[in-house]
C-alpha cells in the first residue's frame, strides 16, 4: 500500500514539475488593439477586428503553447475595460503597460491604422518587450496597405514577420 501511494506520488510530482518547466518556457503575449490615427470613429471596429484577427493566427500557430502562449482576446478586453483603456485616448500608449503587467506577459503586439485616400488602410504592427517597453527593430510590420474591405489579407503577412520574434527566445 506504501509503495503504491509513494508511485502515485511520484508520477504527481514529475507531472508537476514538466509542467512548471513548460510553462516557463512559454512566453506570454498579448495582443492589444490597434489605434485608429485619423480618429474617424466610423472606422474603430477595425481596432478589435484587427487585434482578435491577429491573436487567432498566431493562436493557430503554436496550438501547442511549445514556444508562447497568446492570452485570449477576451481576457485582454476584460482588462482594459476594468481600466478604463481606450486606445483613441492619449493616456493609452502609458497606460497600456499597466494592463499588460495585470495580464503578465513579457511582450506585447499592437498596431496601428490610417484610412488613406481611396480608401486604402495603412497598417503598422508593432512587438514590444514589456521590460523596456521598446518595440523589436527586426520584427515589425511597417506601410502594408490595402483596401479597407481586404484589410483582413494582410493578417498572413503580420504573422510571418511577427513570428520568429516570438520563436527565439
Amino acid at each position: 500500500m506504501k509503495i503504491r501511494k509513494f508511485q502515485i506520488f511520484s508520477i504527481f510530482s514529475i507531472a508537476v514539475v514538466f509542467m512548471a518547466i513548460t510553462a516557463a518556457a512559454q512566453e506570454r503575449v498579448a495582443v492589444f488593439p490597434f489605434r485608429n490615427m485619423d480618429g474617424q470613429m466610423e472606422y474603430n471596429i477595425w481596432r478589435e477586428r484587427l487585434s482578435d484577427s491577429l491573436t487567432i493566427a498566431l493562436q493557430q500557430e503554436d496550438m501547442e503553447y511549445k514556444a508562447f502562449y497568446i492570452v485570449p482576446s477576451d481576457s485582454v478586453a476584460e482588462i482594459l475595460a476594468a481600466m478604463n483603456l481606450d486606445p483613441n485616448n492619449p493616456q493609452y500608449e502609458s497606460d497600456k503597460w499597466k494592463a499588460a503587467t495585470q495580464l503578465n506577459v513579457s511582450r506585447v503586439i499592437t498596431g496601428n491604422f490610417n484610412i488613406q485616400s481611396g480608401g486604402k488602410m495603412s497598417l503598422n504592427v508593432y512587438i514590444y518587450d514589456i521590460e523596456t517597453k521598446l518595440p523589436d527593430i527586426n520584427h515589425q510590420v511597417k506601410n502594408l496597405y490595402r483596401d479597407v474591405d481586404k484589410v483582413l489579407e494582410t493578417i498572413p503577412k503580420m504573422v510571418k514577420k511577427l513570428l520568429p520574434a516570438l520563436k527565439l527566445r
